[in-house]
């Protein structure tokens, strides 16, 4: 039973710019700014035509900690501006990017970023608390990333 407990990680952070442009900085422009804000990311390569939407698939090659892994992922859940979701195809995983708007105005946006081992490798189970951690402090990293990045000028232009 203890095996098969996910494991989260989960970050929230404000950034000054609107839900939109957000969005786009994340899904629109993927391909080239996934690497960026998730510099593990050492190959990305997309596997779908056209646009990102529902079904559209990617592969990436990444080293965490001095570990190398290939996944393809693919989205299985596009609701612009608000969440897009990813999905481990090779490997068992899921990432949320959730957004909502903040405050009186439209110009700010709260990100929330999750990312779960659904079902944690029995290899690694022994190791639970420090894939906890490790999940938890790259979750963190990621979102302050995309702050940076995005408030910095990293972004789609406002709509």
């Amino acid at each position: 039973m203890f095996g098969s407990q996910a494991v989260v990680g989960e970050c929230d952070i404000r950034i000054r710019r609107p839900v939109e442009s957000v969005f786009s900085f994340i899904a629109d422009d993927f391909e080239r700014n996934y690497p960026r804000w998730s510099p593990e990311v050492q190959q990305l390569q997309v596997l779908s035509a056209g646009a990102m939407d529902e079904d559209w698939f990617a592969r990436q090659t990444r080293i965490d900690q001095g570990h190398k892994t290939v996944s393809t992922f693919r989205v299985s859940r596009f609701q612009r501006p608000l969440e897009l979701v990813f999905v481990g195809v090779s490997s068992d995983f899921i990432c949320t990017y959730r957004l909502d708007r903040t405050g009186s105005g439209q110009d700010e946006s709260l990100l929330l970023f999750r990312f779960e081992f659904p079902r944690l490798e029995l290899r690694l189970r022994p190791f639970r608390k420090l894939v906890q951690v490790s999940v938890q402090e790259g979750a963190e990293r990621t979102v302050h990333n995309l702050k940076g990045l995005i408030e910095e000028g990293g972004h789609a232009p406002d709509p």
